[in-house]
């Protein structure tokens, strides 16, 4: 806060507030956030302008909310908004314009709004700055939940130390593995259902990057916190507990598999990467995701009985959405030899596994250019990871060890998926956007250093200044009516280009299997509870369309049956609902 209420400039706060924002998310919880906010809101109450208007700070996440008013010239104390009598309450300050955006940008992020006519307008993201809108993205918006149907259950965190050991299972930083874990309520034990998501969290390319991401939550399982509720874990939508949110899967056991290999789960390289810092440091880098990955499923059926599972749903958002493209029959390999051992006491039900991969459809796409960007990143990561994909037929089709990297892809995985799988993706996927096709190589990759370049670092780590025309149209914070004419033709052809690369698949064909393609300029909304729940394709909701191929038979009926298909295009000058009128894009409560 003082680097941030010392600087002139605009862009130096927001930079400053979104680090802040990111550790409050992520690493402090509750009781943290009210009182930073609360503080941020104190720092700043005296930057009134004449165009001020109110924010609205709720310093709790249970209750219901209470208004009062605090005079614009009088800076209240910590204890008048975030002590913990006053849990629930609520306070209007004056704030600046200039300040406005960046207080309610944190408060609509970390906590709950009241519902009450009475409220202050949500932001307006044309009030941020284009360097903001294009500088912000990394896992998905989370959208703000009501508080009256807020779960109470926590997740169990398992870090897995003696696989560590025994398995080389550990993260970047060679922390152990871990992963979180929500049993069923007792009274849907015996249905024996489960869903196992991988979590995302985008790559890192080269040792620098690889380092980079070693020191914070991408790398290391140091900042995984114990009894964490859904929503701090970034669980929402389709991974909700929240029956009113998710009534298909909210008594499922839920498991997410901790991230932090930087490679989707399939970094396996004995031994370690040395990277020499600036400094002339030597650094050890672990690339053991597939090991991770393994051990979660090891100690999930020995520990947590998952051999006698019923119904598995593998799944994962972003990242961890190609994790599951990648390692679905690795996944039902294991949980079939698993089940072989227990012959001596019979199970009597066949499993039922199935794949749901979430935002994790990355095409092979060059940019506007014809450059390919993210693609020469991923090639260098494959190798340098020693990424590894097995019982996956996509390698014998590339039998080049140098063109071997393709299967990373998930439109070269696809086809040999052999269990039923529900595809969910934007055609339009924000990320693909700033980060595939509008993005600009980094001069001197690999192994180039920058300070700048951190995990921190927006839209995708290591990978985005936007290609020329692109700054007001690219990244997390964008609005699409910025967007040029070239920008939503090229937009419009990328649409094409995925729905045509997806359909010419047999996978897509096969019985048993369903997608659902929706046209919002969006990014992992399947774990967003206001679009799990808002949109749709031909009249049918995204969160009911799973719910139907969830709940038929695994090899029933037409691929048909389940298939949805965004149809609309943007147009110029574009809107969030020229593709789709469901589409809302809201970015952490901020609806556009």
């Amino acid at each position: 806060f003082q680097v941030a209420l010392a600087t002139d400039s605009s862009d130096q706060k927001r930079f400053t507030f979104a680090v802040l924002d990111r550790y409050m998310r992520v690493v402090a919880g509750a009781a943290f956030e009210f009182a930073v906010v609360a503080t941020l809101v104190a720092l700043r109450v005296g930057a009134t302008s004449p165009g001020s208007t109110p924010v609205r700070v709720a310093t709790g996440i249970s209750g219901a909310p209470k208004a009062a008013t605090v005079p614009p010239q009088s800076s209240p104390s910590l204890s008048s908004c975030a002590t913990s009598e006053h849990l629930g309450s609520v306070c209007d300050h004056e704030v600046g314009e200039e300040d406005s955006a960046l207080v309610q940008h944190l408060i609509v992020r970390h906590t709950v709004l009241g519902s009450d006519a009475a409220s202050p307008p949500m932001l307006n993201v044309t009030e941020l700055g284009p360097a903001q809108r294009h500088a912000y993205h990394s896992r998905a918006p989370r959208a703000v939940r009501d508080p009256r149907t807020a779960p109470t259950r926590t997740f169990t965190l398992v870090k897995m130390t003696q696989k560590a050991s025994s398995m080389g299972a550990k993260c970047l930083d060679g922390t152990p593995g871990a992963f979180y874990i929500l049993k069923s309520p007792p009274k849907y034990e015996s249905k024996r259902e489960w869903m196992i998501h991988l979590q995302g969290g985008g790559w890192c390319y080269d040792e620098p990057t690889c380092y980079n991401r070693s020191a914070f939550l991408g790398g290391s399982s140091i900042l995984a916190l114990p009894n964490r509720t859904g929503v701090e874990l970034g669980l929402d939508g389709m991974m909700s507990d929240n029956c009113t949110v998710n009534p298909t899967f909210c008594n499922v056991n839920l498991v997410m598999a901790w991230y932090c290999d930087g490679a989707s789960f399939a970094g396996n390289r004995e031994e370690p990467v040395v990277y020499t810092d600036p400094k002339g440091v030597k650094h050890n880098l672990l690339f053991r995701g597939r090991r991770i990955l393994e051990a979660v499923v090891d100690t999930l059926v020995e520990e947590y009985d998952l051999g006698k599972a019923k119904r598995v749903l593998l799944g994962g958002d972003s990242a961890g959405g190609m994790a599951a493209y990648l390692h679905a029959n690795f996944v039902q390999a294991k949980l079939v030899a698993a089940r072989e051992k227990l012959k001596r006491c019979p199970i009597s039900h066949p499993l039922d596994f199935r794949v749901i991969p979430n935002s994790g459809f990355f095409l092979y796409h060059g940019n506007v250019e014809m450059k390919q960007v993210w693609q020469a990143q991923m090639y260098y990561l494959y190798y340098m990871a020693n990424m590894t994909i097995s019982d996956n037929s996509c390698l014998d089709a590339f039998p080049d060890y140098q063109l071997q990297h393709m299967c990373l892809f998930p439109q070269n995985v696809y086809p040999f998926i052999r269990a039923p799988i529900f595809v969910l993706n934007s055609a339009l996927d924000m990320y693909q956007v700033a980060n595939f096709l509008s993005a600009e190589p980094i001069t001197g990759f690999p192994n180039w250093e920058s300070s700048e370049i951190s995990f921190w670092t927006q839209p995708n780590p290591y990978n985005a200044s936007a290609a020329p025309g692109w700054e007001e149209c690219s990244g997390g914070l964008v609005n699409i009516s910025l967007c040029s004419q070239e920008n939503i033709l090229a937009m419009n052809k990328y649409m094409d280009s995925f729905e045509k690369t997806i359909a010419a698949s047999s996978t897509f064909r096969k019985k048993g299997n369903g997608a659902f393609i929706y046209g919002c300029y969006n990014h992992d909304a399947e774990m967003v509870s206001l679009d799990w729940g808002l949109y749709a394709v031909d009249g049918v909701v995204m969160r009911d369309a799973v719910a139907a191929w969830w709940e038929a038979s695994p090899l029933s009926g037409s691929a048909w049956e389940h298939t949805y298909v965004e149809k609309g295009r943007y147009k110029y000058p574009a809107t969030v609902k020229d593709a789709n009128p469901t589409c809302n894009y809201w970015a952490d409560g901020i609806q556009w």
